[in-house]
């Protein structure tokens, strides 16, 4: 009896669902009962946003509760999937079979998933079409006359889907599938340019690509957010397609951002992100990116969503790094010795200075320290040195460590006074801290290891040989 009002419902549901924000009816022949969920996307993340019974196929979605616009995914028992994407049309059905999910899908009473299951079912037919050519032309010489009959066979497959793409995208274009193939589509690059004397511009492309990569995708669309695609294509972005130094990473990003301004879902998703993201990045040097996204962004007011007290913390931890960047001058600071000699950072005469913090009683302080000793004892007579500042305050504990260590030949310096404020200046949270300094104290590596230590002192050594 059950079953039967089902499929009543199923039937004539367009007529019993105007209370409901979406009603969604599924029948999927060959499928086990239990648990159907259905799933949405929000950036490069999943989640679950309702979960019902299958009964001998059949399924029913339905609640008040507001659903937004996006692409949303259903997870069968069997751990099948498959995608539906939610409009205007808040109530409709599907019928399809578990063993073709795509090819045997009936959908009514959506135009735009009738049209996306229209426009899969083309491509899954041709790429039925084009493997066993594909698999053909492994087999067979480049130069042979097999190997050409095949290979225009395929392209002449590649040609069917391109054209029927384009068709689409041309007839199609105020549906949000459509807006989807758009943001897909790859970037048309244009011959390079030659300048006024005569010469190819060698960057023109480059730029070109960068500076039109979102040309096709509708950033003011906040349904974007909710597809498995926006995310995808602003990482290759960001960490495929720009030079992965913080200068062209911020240039990248700001461009992004401003573009995305029209939306406030994208907007704020983008800035989240790529906070988050360069914040915890473990490349040296990208903390650079994460200063550059709050002192620009969120000290300036434009992040309403955060609040006092991430604020606070936020823009602390970016006051906290901007001071010791790679690139940047590494903060004066000035510490007594063993013999209570101030010693000025800035005046240590060395082609490098190793920029040593620890812990007499950090257990990871005494596997490291000596690490250090051995590599810089290999350059020393390069000039490398090391300026070491025991973060304790215990004299004594100190003293011994340095013997114990044997790294008397170190500039060891204790602040017993806490007058220095290395802390701050070097954002010293913990310890062992490690840092590389070159002649003119500028940051070239932080926060490393020995191991890291060593290989930038033989890379750095080797680029000065190969200058002279």
């Amino acid at each position: 009896m059950k079953i039967l009002n089902l499929i009543v419902s199923l039937c004539c549901f367009t007529q019993v669902v105007t209370a409901q924000n979406y009603s969604i009816f599924g029948k999927v022949d060959g499928m086990s009962d239990g648990d159907v969920l259905l799933g949405y996307y929000y950036g490069d993340k999943q989640y679950v946003k309702d979960t019902v019974k299958s009964h001998h196929g059949f399924f029913h979605f339905e609640s008040e509760e507001y659903l937004e616009s996006g692409m949303y995914f259903i997870l069968l028992p069997e751990k099948q999937h498959f995608q539906m994407i939610l409009d205007e049309s808040r109530s409709f059905s599907f019928e399809t079979d578990v063993k073709d999910l795509v090819g045997s899908m009936s959908v009514k009473g959506s135009v735009e998933n009738e049209l996306f299951y229209k426009y899969q079912k083309f491509t899954q037919q041709k790429g039925k079409e084009a493997a066993p050519i594909s698999s053909a032309l492994k087999s067979e010489k480049k130069d042979t006359k097999k190997y050409k009959k095949l290979n225009k066979e395929l392209e002449a497959i590649n040609k069917e889907v391109t054209d029927f793409k384009l068709d689409y995208i041309k007839n199609h274009p105020s549906t949000f599938f459509v807006k989807l193939l758009k943001a897909m589509e790859p970037v048309y690059i244009p011959e390079p340019k030659k300048n006024v004397i005569g010469e190819i511009d060698k960057d023109y492309q480059y730029n070109y690509f960068i500076n039109h990569y979102w040309d096709q995708v509708d950033l003011s669309d906040e349904r974007m957010i909710r597809t498995p695609i926006f995310h995808n294509i602003m990482e290759k972005y960001l960490e495929e397609h720009t030079v992965q130094i913080p200068d062209s990473i911020n240039k990248s990003l700001d461009r992004l951002i401003n573009k995305a301004r029209e939306s406030e879902a994208l907007f704020k998703y983008i800035i989240n992100w790529s906070t988050h993201h360069y914040e915890s990045s473990k490349i040296m040097g990208q903390d650079a990116v994460f200063v550059h996204l709050v002192f620009t962004y969120f000290v300036t007011g434009q992040t309403p969503w955060v609040d006092e007290v991430q604020m606070t913390n936020i823009i602390n931890k970016a006051m906290r790094i901007s001071p010791n960047l790679i690139g940047s001058k590494a903060p004066y600071i000035r510490i007594p010795d063993e013999n209570g000699i101030e010693q000025d950072l800035h005046k240590v005469n060395a082609t490098f200075t190793a920029l040593f913090f620890y812990d007499p009683d950090c257990g990871h302080c005494k596997e490291e320290a000596p690490k250090v000793r051995d590599v810089v004892r290999k350059y020393a007579d390069k000039g490398v040195k090391v300026y070491a500042v025991c973060t304790e305050f215990d004299e004594k504990i100190w003293n011994e460590f340095i013997v114990s260590e044997e790294i008397e030949e170190w500039i060891n310096v204790i602040d017993l006074e806490n007058t220095s404020n290395f802390r701050g200046k070097y954002n010293v949270m913990g310890t062992p801290r490690l840092f590389l300094l070159d002649e003119r104290k500028k940051i070239i590596a932080k926060l490393i290891d020995s191991e890291l230590l060593g290989e930038i002192l033989e890379n750095e050594f080797k680029l000065i040989e190969s200058n002279k």
